[in-house]
Parts: C-alpha cells; structure tokens; sequence
C-alpha cells in the first residue's frame, strides 16, 4: 500500500512539474524565438555587445564557419618540438 502511494505521489508530481514546463515554455515563445539583447544590457551584463546583437538562429551558422576556417588553416608547429 506504502509502495502504491509512493508511484502516485510520485507520477502526481511529474505530471504538476510537466504542465508547468509547458506553461513556462509557452510563455517564452517555445522553439521558434530569436533571443536578442540590446549592446547596453549586454554591455552591463559583461557580455561583448556583438555577440549578444546576433540573433540565436544564426550562431550554429556561425560555429560550423569558424570550425571549418580553424580546420583549414595549419598549427603553427616549431622545429624544436621533436
């Protein structure tokens, strides 16, 4: 009976935090909002302002381009390291 109890409370509370991720997530905009911050709150956060200007849909756009440069260009390697 104890056992039984425990599984209901236990379901009970992750259905109540479940509807409250929803409503939350709702609130913000789900999976379709674009996240920009203006350079004074970015600024004042220590967060460099062109960064935060870049809207969120654009960065992975961004990382594959830095990630291909970085993969393009040769280490610099020394003579003396072997």
């Amino acid at each position: 009976m104890r056992m039984l109890l425990g599984c209901v409370s236990l379901l009970l509370v992750l259905a109540i935090v479940g509807l409250l991720a929803k409503t939350q997530l709702k609130q913000v905009g789900g999976e379709h909002a674009t996240a920009v911050v203006s350079p004074e709150a970015a600024s004042a956060a220590g967060i460099d302002p062109a960064l935060a200007a870049t809207p969120t849909q654009d960065l992975p756009r961004q990382v594959q381009d830095d990630l291909v440069r970085a993969m393009q260009t040769p280490p610099a390697r020394d003579d003396d390291s072997r």
